[in-house]
This record gives C-alpha cells, structure tokens and sequence, in this order.
C-alpha cells in the first residue's frame, strides 16, 4: 500500500527578528568580554535576513529577557512557561492550513503525530491542538521528541508506517519549536552561532493511502548515525534553558560520511543523483548546506532552496524541512526529490519523494 503527502501547511510567528534587531538583542545581552564585532560577524554569516520569533509580542517588544537580570537569563522554568502558548498557536495554524490544503475535515483524522524539541509539558500541545482544530477525542496520538532538526523525517516515516498499516488512517503530523525561549546568555562561540540560527515556526502535513493519486509519494526513508561524531552536535537541559553544542568540525564530518550514505540510499532506490528533480538539505547553517552539496558534486542550485528558507525563517529545526519541501512543491521541482537533515549524535534522516 502506497502513503502519499496529501498536503504540507505551515505557521510563523507575527513577531519577526531582523538581522538588524537580532545584533542589537544579541549585542545587549552577550557575555561580558564578548566583543560587539564578533557578535555582528557571526550574524551577518549566518545566511539568515529575517526570522520568526514568537517571544516578540504586539509592540515589536520582547519580555522574558533583560540585561539587568542575573546574567545567566531566565530559569529553564521560566522560559518553559511559555511554551505551550506559543507553541499550540503556532501549531493550530500550521495543521489548519495543512487540513485546507488536503480539503480534509478534522473528524476523518485517525493519528496525531506531534514534534518537538524545545519544550517539555502535559498535558502537552497536542491535546490544546486537538481541542482547538476538532479532531475526534479517540485519536490515536504519538509523540517524537527531543530528536532535534531531523525529526519531521522521522514523523513522516512514521506516519507512513500508520498510512501502509492501516487503508482507512489519515494521519496528521505537526512539528513545532520555540527556539527563542532558549537563547543562550555566553561567551561560548558555538552558543553565539545558535543565538544567530535558531528561530520558531511550525509545519504540519496530511500523510494517506487515500490521498489523490497525484500527490506525492513517500517513497524510501534512511537512518544513519556517523561513527566518531557524538560530541559534535548536542542539545541538552540547563537551568537557563536548553543548551547547544555545535562543533565548527560537522561540515567536515558531513563532507566525509554524506557521499557513501546517500549514494548507497539513492542506489537502494535506483535513483542517480542527477536525476533528482529537487533537494531539500537542512539548512543547519549556510556551511552546512554548502558541504553537503559538495560532497555530492551537486550544483549550487541544488541547494538554493534550503538557503531561501533560511534567509527568510532562520533554522527552526524539526519544521524546517517540510518548509523546504513545500517550497519545492510550490514551484513545481519535478520529482524525485531528496531530503536530508542532520541532529544531534550527529545523525542523519533522508527521505525520497516521488
């Protein structure tokens, strides 16, 4: 039985952060010792013009951090108070828009599979999602946590498993983050650089065996942790908030180990890289997508859309390559199309679409 991409719906913040603003902020609250052109330096590399943060609230003015308060920032509580706010809104406008998109009511809905990595609660947010939306109160739900940037491949290979098993489940899925709550008040380099990527947003998509015949097919899916890298990429809990390691080896790491892992995926599939109509590469960073693209021998086109999604949205994680993916989509990329992030350990989800 065949699962098909029925539709992908999407959601950010109204608050925006422009690189701009984003200096200024960072430039407030660093570390002492932190030098202000180092701040704009990481910034202004970092691909990113503008991006949603859904802390910013109606007056333009963000509340929950300060430069007078202890310098570490907010408590973990503190900043996790808001989550669930913020990340239902964001969610029930991403799943509405993926519902509109399918021209599925909420009452033929059968699984929830929410995504998170940037808040802890419950009742979480996808019972608020349920309520808010109208899915039926015997809907199956599971959640993937924790999993970071990488995580949306895992829920569609998921929800594909539920659409294959089951000819009558149409299964919605929802990724969302906050990644503001946990900006990083330090003079670590790798949490400066995390400052300047990580933005909020949400993505949801419709995943059916009885989705119209021309919608996209999920057709293959690849898991792989890369050997000697587990203390390149982390993300872990600390009293101010969530803590991220990021080495500046990962895009060497992706240069070594992406050639021999995607190309035995993509013979698997008896698919040649030149006949891929489009790539969706998580935008982790600009460095990032430009390693994998060359380590592919891809041109730099092939990367095009993922540096667009970080231009305009920043890197929201587990969202951000169903946003790639509807852009893609949108302009009409012929299929097959790859998809490919990377998380913590680090390890790597790609995807085929057909």
């Amino acid at each position: 039985m065949t699962a098909r991409l029925a539709s992908i719906g999407l959601a950010v913040p109204t608050g925006r952060l422009g690189i701009d603003r984003a200096i200024s902020l960072a430039s407030v609250l660093a570390a002492e010792g932190v030098r202000a052109e180092t701040i704009e330096a990481i910034h202004r590399r970092s691909g990113i013009d503008e991006r949603g943060c859904a802390i910013i609230g109606p007056d333009g003015e963000q509340t929950l951090y300060s430069a007078t308060r202890d310098r570490r920032g907010p408590t973990t509580s503190q900043r996790l108070s808001r989550y669930t706010a913020h990340a239902t809104a964001l969610a029930v406008n991403a799943s509405r828009d993926a519902l509109h998109r399918a021209r599925v009511d909420p009452d033929r809905i059968t699984h929830l599979i929410t995504v998170s990595c940037s808040g802890f609660d419950a009742p979480g947010f996808d019972q608020s999602l349920m309520l808010a939306v109208g899915l039926r109160s015997t809907v199956r739900r599971t959640h993937i946590g924790f999993m970071g940037c990488h995580a949306a491949v895992n829920a569609l290979a998921t929800a594909e498993a539920f659409a294959r098993a089951d000819a009558h489940a149409v299964v919605l899925l929802c990724c969302v983050e906050v990644c503001s709550l946990h900006y990083h008040y330090s003079e670590r380099v790798d949490q400066l650089v995390a400052n300047a990527l990580f933005s909020d947003g949400a993505a949801a998509a419709i995943v059916a065996a009885t989705a119209p015949e021309d919608a996209p097919t999920l057709a293959g899916f690849s898991s792989a942790i890369f050997d000697h890298s587990a203390g390149e990429m982390s993300w872990r809990i600390g009293d101010h908030g969530f803590e991220m390691t990021l080495s500046p080896s990962i895009p060497d790491t992706l240069r070594r180990v992406v050639p021999g892992w995607v190309g035995s995926f993509l013979d698997l599939h008896a698919i040649a890289r030149r006949d891929v109509g489009g790539w969706a590469i998580h935008p982790g960073g600009p460095r990032i997508v430009r390693a994998v693209t060359d380590a592919l021998g891809l041109d730099t086109e092939a990367g095009a859309a993922s540096l667009e999604v970080l231009r305009h949205h920043g890197n929201m994680s587990s969202p951000t390559v169903l946003f790639i993916l509807r852009r893609l989509w949108d302009a009409g990329f012929p299929k097959p199309w790859v998809a490919l992030a990377f998380g913590p350990g680090v390890a790597g989800e790609a995807l085929i679409v057909r």
